[in-house]
């Protein structure tokens, strides 16, 4: 390890004071498959703390020169970032959309093994080894299903990283090159906010591309398979649920809104403190600290009342959206019951408990897409 001290530093061994390459490019195919390339980073993780030299060097391919490279010719030949996303990554993106419906089955084979757990306990034999085969496939299902989510996750992570640094290197070389003119309309805070909050908008299709069909579809399985447990009673519950989604539908346009007001305060209150460092002599020899330091002052309080607001529409919806599958729950029910006048067993009963939990994370995401 090298003499030269850094902050928190250990001594390491030799054996690992270096790593020359990523352990996935040696993995086997069980090891990429269950993560096993990254047990010897976590033992020793859990052995001592980490030092920088443990980690290991970024893939080629995930290299901002390797990525850009490749990213900017394509910019420049249709001039659209989205065209340009899809072109590379299209089908990177659709191969995590195959892995997210195939974890959207495995989440829905728990009802259906719930259900016919519950039967097969309420007749009149009971099959225990009909019963135990339906444990264990759950159980393979469910770690079917865990393996799934953590590959589709990590390629979407993957993806987002090389869109981030694609961005981030066009954002970089068009700063270095800006003319006076340009420079003076477009401030460094300005650019800096582009950076960091501005620049996740856009990557965010990474993240939520999938989502736009793998909701709905979710919305259809489960309501189609409520009613095959409790009949036209879940078609109640899909009314309320529309309802749920028309009242979100407001409040994520009034989020919106005061989410776009945020970011033009935002881009405001930074363009005049960059001012006030840019020109601390000027403002020191006029002695313009305290008019300046008020307007700096009424900015942020603007950019605060509209963070308190857009805060506020936050906790709205996020109680509405909590509370929506109770009442999808309570209002299916009540019709099935006392409307229908039919009786509610047990595997009924917990079946269409399970599958109205399944629509609680639709019903929260969909208006946010």
């Amino acid at each position: 390890m090298s003499s030269k001290a850094t902050y928190q530093s250990v001594a390491v061994d030799a054996k690992t004071a270096k790593v020359s390459a990523h352990p996935l490019q040696t993995a086997g195919l069980f090891s990429k498959v269950t993560f096993g390339w990254a047990n010897a980073l976590l033992a020793l993780g859990h052995e001592r703390q980490l030092d920088p030299e443990d980690l290991w060097p970024l893939e080629a391919e995930n290299q901002c020169k390797v990525v850009s490279a490749v990213f900017e010719p394509k910019f420049k030949a249709n001039r659209s970032i989205l065209r340009t996303i899809l072109s590379l990554y299209g089908w990177r993106l659709f191969w995590v959309g195959v892995l997210q419906a195939l974890t959207l089955g495995c989440t829905l084979y728990g009802p259906v093994v719930l259900k016919a757990i519950l039967t097969a306990v309420e007749g009149p034999s009971f099959n225990l080894v009909l019963v135990l085969q339906y444990v264990v496939s759950l159980f393979a299902v469910k770690a079917l299903q865990a393996i799934l989510t953590a590959h589709a996750n990590l390629a979407n992570q993957i993806i987002t990283v090389k869109i981030t640094s694609a961005l981030q290197h066009l954002l970089f070389q068009k700063a270095l090159v800006l003319d006076a003119k340009c420079r003076r309309e477009k401030t460094a805070g300005e650019i800096s906010n582009m950076f960091s909050s501005d620049i996740q908008w856009i990557i965010s299709f990474a993240m939520f591309t999938n989502q736009i069909w793998l909701i709905p579809l979710q919305l259809a399985v489960v309501l189609a398979m409520l009613y095959a447990v409790i009949g036209w009673a879940a078609f109640v519950g899909a009314a309320v649920i529309l309802f749920t989604l028309l009242s979100n539908n407001v409040l994520a346009n009034a989020q919106r809104r005061a989410f776009k007001r945020l970011m033009a305060q935002k881009d405001d209150r930074m363009k005049a403190v960059n001012e006030v460092f840019g020109a601390m002599q000027i403002l020191k020899l006029n002695a313009w600290e305290e008019k300046f330091g008020e307007k700096i002052d009424h900015l942020r309080r603007a950019e605060v009342s509209t963070l308190r607001r857009l805060v506020t529409l936050t906790s709205v919806q996020v109680g509405f959206l909590y509370s929506a599958p109770v009442l999808v729950t309570v209002a299916s029910f009540a019709i099935y019951a006392m409307v229908m006048q039919e009786s509610l067993t047990a595997a009924k009963v917990f079946t269409a408990l399970s599958l109205f939990t399944l629509l609680r994370g639709p019903m929260m995401f969909l208006p946010q897409i």
